[in-house]
Protein backbone atom coordinates (compact mmCIF):
# COMPACT_ATOMS: atom_id res chain seq x y z
CA UNK A 1 0.00 0.00 0.00
CA UNK A 2 2.49 2.38 0.94
CA UNK A 3 4.32 1.77 -2.74
CA UNK A 4 1.34 3.16 -4.32
CA UNK A 5 0.51 6.02 -5.71
CA UNK A 6 -2.67 8.00 -5.11
CA UNK A 7 -4.32 10.81 -6.55
CA UNK A 8 -7.95 12.31 -6.67
CA UNK A 9 -10.60 12.16 -9.24
CA UNK A 10 -14.38 13.63 -9.94
CA UNK A 11 -16.63 10.63 -9.76
CA UNK A 12 -17.82 11.61 -12.80
CA UNK A 13 -14.58 10.45 -14.11
CA UNK A 14 -16.38 6.92 -12.68
CA UNK A 15 -19.72 7.05 -12.80
CA UNK A 16 -23.15 8.88 -14.40
CA UNK A 17 -25.78 9.49 -11.83
CA UNK A 18 -29.58 9.11 -13.28
CA UNK A 19 -32.91 9.39 -11.93
CA UNK A 20 -35.30 6.30 -12.05
CA UNK A 21 -39.40 5.72 -12.76
CA UNK A 22 -40.34 5.21 -9.47
CA UNK A 23 -44.49 3.87 -8.55
CA UNK A 24 -45.35 2.48 -5.31
CA UNK A 25 -45.99 -0.81 -4.65
CA UNK A 26 -49.87 -1.19 -5.97
CA UNK A 27 -48.34 -1.74 -8.97
CA UNK A 28 -45.98 -4.71 -8.60
CA UNK A 29 -47.26 -8.40 -9.58
CA UNK A 30 -46.47 -11.64 -8.19
CA UNK A 31 -42.96 -12.78 -8.98
CA UNK A 32 -39.59 -13.09 -7.99
CA UNK A 33 -37.44 -12.32 -11.12
CA UNK A 34 -36.97 -8.64 -10.06
CA UNK A 35 -35.88 -6.15 -6.78
CA UNK A 36 -38.56 -3.57 -5.97
CA UNK A 37 -35.83 -1.18 -3.90
CA UNK A 38 -36.96 2.07 -1.84
CA UNK A 39 -35.34 4.42 -0.01
CA UNK A 40 -34.85 2.13 3.39
CA UNK A 41 -31.67 1.08 4.79
CA UNK A 42 -32.63 -2.63 5.33
CA UNK A 43 -32.19 -5.29 3.13
CA UNK A 44 -30.36 -4.22 0.60
CA UNK A 45 -32.99 -1.33 0.07
CA UNK A 46 -35.18 -4.05 -0.77
CA UNK A 47 -38.68 -3.94 -0.10
CA UNK A 48 -39.95 -6.91 -1.89
CA UNK A 49 -39.86 -8.90 -5.14
CA UNK A 50 -41.85 -8.76 -7.74
CA UNK A 51 -42.59 -9.86 -11.30
CA UNK A 52 -42.68 -8.13 -14.65
CA UNK A 53 -44.10 -4.49 -14.40
CA UNK A 54 -42.97 -1.87 -16.96
CA UNK A 55 -40.17 -2.28 -19.48
CA UNK A 56 -39.47 1.34 -19.52
CA UNK A 57 -39.32 1.33 -15.50
CA UNK A 58 -36.76 -1.46 -15.53
CA UNK A 59 -33.35 -0.84 -14.20
CA UNK A 60 -30.53 -2.90 -15.16
CA UNK A 61 -28.22 -4.51 -12.82
CA UNK A 62 -24.80 -4.18 -12.20
CA UNK A 63 -24.92 -0.89 -10.67
CA UNK A 64 -25.85 0.65 -7.71
CA UNK A 65 -28.81 2.39 -6.40
CA UNK A 66 -29.12 5.80 -4.08
CA UNK A 67 -32.43 6.37 -1.72
CA UNK A 68 -32.70 9.71 -0.98
CA UNK A 69 -33.62 9.82 2.57
CA UNK A 70 -30.45 8.10 4.23
CA UNK A 71 -28.28 8.11 1.33
CA UNK A 72 -27.14 4.68 1.20
CA UNK A 73 -25.52 2.91 -1.67
CA UNK A 74 -26.37 -0.45 -2.26
CA UNK A 75 -24.92 -2.63 -5.73
CA UNK A 76 -27.80 -4.31 -7.62
CA UNK A 77 -26.85 -7.52 -8.11
CA UNK A 78 -30.39 -7.97 -10.18
CA UNK A 79 -32.82 -6.02 -12.42
CA UNK A 80 -34.69 -3.75 -10.26
CA UNK A 81 -37.74 -1.47 -10.31
CA UNK A 82 -37.43 1.83 -7.94
CA UNK A 83 -39.65 3.41 -5.56
CA UNK A 84 -39.88 7.33 -5.40
CA UNK A 85 -36.74 9.12 -4.87
CA UNK A 86 -34.57 6.84 -6.36
CA UNK A 87 -31.32 7.47 -8.12
CA UNK A 88 -29.39 4.83 -10.07
CA UNK A 89 -25.75 5.28 -10.39
CA UNK A 90 -23.85 3.56 -13.20
CA UNK A 91 -19.98 2.57 -13.62
CA UNK A 92 -18.44 3.73 -16.70
CA UNK A 93 -15.53 1.09 -16.35
CA UNK A 94 -15.50 -2.54 -16.28
CA UNK A 95 -16.64 -3.82 -13.05
CA UNK A 96 -15.42 -7.41 -11.65
CA UNK A 97 -16.70 -9.42 -8.39
CA UNK A 98 -13.72 -8.24 -6.58
CA UNK A 99 -13.94 -4.97 -7.24
CA UNK A 100 -17.40 -4.00 -6.04
CA UNK A 101 -16.59 -3.94 -2.12
CA UNK A 102 -14.02 -1.54 -3.03
CA UNK A 103 -16.46 0.90 -4.78
CA UNK A 104 -19.47 0.42 -2.77
CA UNK A 105 -17.27 1.74 0.35
CA UNK A 106 -16.20 4.29 -1.88
CA UNK A 107 -19.67 5.40 -2.94
CA UNK A 108 -20.98 5.62 1.10
CA UNK A 109 -18.08 7.63 2.17
CA UNK A 110 -19.96 10.10 0.03
CA UNK A 111 -23.35 10.03 2.40
CA UNK A 112 -22.35 12.72 4.57
CA UNK A 113 -21.84 15.26 2.73
CA UNK A 114 -24.91 13.89 0.54
CA UNK A 115 -26.79 14.55 3.70
CA UNK A 116 -25.98 17.77 4.22
CA UNK A 117 -27.41 19.08 0.82
CA UNK A 118 -30.72 20.07 -0.55
CA UNK A 119 -32.39 16.72 -2.95
CA UNK A 120 -32.17 19.48 -5.94
CA UNK A 121 -28.35 19.43 -5.66
CA UNK A 122 -27.56 15.84 -5.10
CA UNK A 123 -26.98 15.26 -8.85
CA UNK A 124 -24.33 18.23 -8.77
CA UNK A 125 -22.55 17.48 -5.69
CA UNK A 126 -22.22 13.63 -5.84
CA UNK A 127 -20.47 14.52 -9.74
CA UNK A 128 -18.36 17.10 -8.45
CA UNK A 129 -16.73 14.54 -5.39
CA UNK A 130 -13.18 13.87 -5.63
CA UNK A 131 -12.30 10.56 -4.08
CA UNK A 132 -8.83 9.05 -4.08
CA UNK A 133 -7.84 5.97 -6.23
CA UNK A 134 -4.81 4.31 -7.06
CA UNK A 135 -2.82 4.93 -9.99
CA UNK A 136 -0.71 3.06 -12.34
CA UNK A 137 3.00 4.30 -13.12
CA UNK A 138 0.94 5.30 -16.67
CA UNK A 139 -0.85 7.48 -15.10
CA UNK A 140 -3.82 5.84 -15.05
CA UNK A 141 -5.96 4.38 -12.69
CA UNK A 142 -4.93 0.99 -11.76
CA UNK A 143 -7.59 -1.21 -11.27
CA UNK A 144 -5.76 -4.28 -11.67
CA UNK A 145 -4.13 -3.08 -8.28
CA UNK A 146 -7.60 -2.38 -6.73
CA UNK A 147 -8.92 -6.49 -7.57
CA UNK A 148 -5.28 -7.82 -6.30
CA UNK A 149 -5.90 -5.91 -3.37
CA UNK A 150 -9.32 -6.80 -2.83
CA UNK A 151 -8.82 -10.79 -3.31
CA UNK A 152 -6.11 -10.42 -0.73
CA UNK A 153 -8.23 -8.87 1.56
CA UNK A 154 -10.77 -12.04 1.01
CA UNK A 155 -8.34 -14.29 1.40
CA UNK A 156 -7.35 -12.82 4.74
CA UNK A 157 -10.61 -12.28 6.46
CA UNK A 158 -11.38 -16.16 5.40
CA UNK A 159 -8.70 -17.22 7.17
CA UNK A 160 -9.53 -15.22 10.56
CA UNK A 161 -12.59 -17.04 10.58
CA UNK A 162 -11.49 -20.22 9.29
CA UNK A 163 -8.94 -20.08 12.28
CA UNK A 164 -12.07 -18.91 14.84
CA UNK A 165 -14.33 -21.24 13.35
CA UNK A 166 -11.96 -24.33 14.44
CA UNK A 167 -10.94 -22.51 17.93
CA UNK A 168 -14.46 -22.83 18.57
CA UNK A 169 -14.92 -26.44 17.40
CA UNK A 170 -16.88 -25.45 14.11
CA UNK A 171 -14.41 -26.72 11.73
CA UNK A 172 -16.68 -25.53 8.87
CA UNK A 173 -19.83 -22.71 8.55
CA UNK A 174 -21.19 -25.07 5.85
CA UNK A 175 -25.46 -25.41 6.43
CA UNK A 176 -26.40 -28.85 7.37
CA UNK A 177 -29.30 -30.57 5.30
CA UNK A 178 -31.88 -30.12 7.75
CA UNK A 179 -30.42 -26.00 8.36
CA UNK A 180 -30.95 -25.81 4.53
CA UNK A 181 -34.53 -27.52 4.35
CA UNK A 182 -35.43 -24.93 7.03
CA UNK A 183 -34.09 -21.72 4.92
CA UNK A 184 -35.74 -23.17 1.31
CA UNK A 185 -39.41 -24.09 3.22
CA UNK A 186 -39.33 -20.05 4.08
CA UNK A 187 -39.82 -19.20 0.52
CA UNK A 188 -43.68 -21.36 0.85
CA UNK A 189 -44.55 -19.62 3.75
CA UNK A 190 -46.76 -16.58 4.55
CA UNK A 191 -45.64 -13.61 6.31
CA UNK A 192 -47.66 -11.43 7.63
CA UNK A 193 -48.06 -7.90 9.91
CA UNK A 194 -48.92 -8.46 13.37
CA UNK A 195 -49.63 -5.54 16.77
CA UNK A 196 -46.37 -6.58 19.25
CA UNK A 197 -49.27 -7.01 21.74
CA UNK A 198 -50.89 -9.48 19.68
CA UNK A 199 -47.56 -11.89 20.78
CA UNK A 200 -46.32 -10.23 24.00
CA UNK A 201 -47.59 -8.85 27.63
CA UNK A 202 -47.00 -5.42 27.49
CA UNK A 203 -46.24 -4.23 31.76
CA UNK A 204 -45.06 -0.82 33.03
CA UNK A 205 -42.27 -1.08 35.48
CA UNK A 206 -40.77 1.57 37.73
CA UNK A 207 -37.12 2.16 37.25
CA UNK A 208 -35.58 3.86 40.26
CA UNK A 209 -37.07 7.43 40.74
CA UNK A 210 -39.07 7.56 37.20
CA UNK A 211 -42.51 7.38 36.53
CA UNK A 212 -44.83 7.55 33.58
CA UNK A 213 -47.20 10.53 33.18
CA UNK A 214 -49.11 10.89 30.58
CA UNK A 215 -47.52 8.45 28.83
CA UNK A 216 -44.16 10.30 29.51
CA UNK A 217 -40.91 8.99 30.90
CA UNK A 218 -40.07 11.44 33.33
CA UNK A 219 -37.74 11.50 35.99
CA UNK A 220 -36.31 13.36 39.46
CA UNK A 221 -33.53 15.54 39.25
CA UNK A 222 -30.70 13.97 41.05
Amino acid sequence: MDEVKWGEVKLSDLFRIEKTKGFNTNLLSEGDEFDYVTRSSFNNGILQSTGKVQEQNLNPSKCWSLGLLQMDFFYRERPWYAGQFIRKIIPQFSLTKESIPFFTTLLNNQKGKLLSVLVRHIDETFLNSKVSMPFSKEGKIDFDFINSFMKQLEIERLEVLKSYLTASGAPDFCLTKEETLAITSLKTKEFKNFKVTDIFNIKNTSMNSRTRANGVLTGANA
